[in-house]
């Protein structure tokens, strides 16, 4: 994931490149989401885990995890959510560049029309 990170004297912002992140408390004041650019649902200073491995690990008890903000999306149950974010993720994937354009150009106008242009 590609995360960009912008420090100002008034506050932190992260623009996400998902529809979900988790930060360390307090690291940033505003997040992003990656998919369609809204400000993003903060749930401060919870105890869980920050990926497969450690969620594995808590769930038979060898971890407790560890304090984090954790970020998501209010729009990612969306059908033009998913669709926007699985075509965001194609275009990441793809070694084209006229690919990239083209796909990033449809996930753009999704987001515009919070409509699917594909039964999703």
């Amino acid at each position: 994931m590609t995360q960009q990170a912008q420090d100002s004297p008034f506050s932190k912002i992260f623009h996400c490149s998902s529809d979900h992140c988790f930060t360390d408390p307090d690291e940033y004041l505003t997040v992003y989401c990656g998919v369609c650019g809204k400000i993003m649902t903060a749930n401060r200073h919870v105890l869980g885990p920050t990926g497969f491995a450690e969620a594995m690990a808590l769930q038979i008890g060898q971890t407790k995890g560890h304090l984090l903000d954790n970020f998501h999306c209010e729009a990612r149950d969306e059908e033009w959510h998913k669709q926007a974010k699985a075509i965001r993720d194609e275009a990441s994937d793809t070694h084209s560049q006229r690919l990239t354009q083209l796909l990033t150009e449809e996930a753009d106008e999704i987001v515009r029309s919070q409509r699917t242009t594909k039964n999703f």
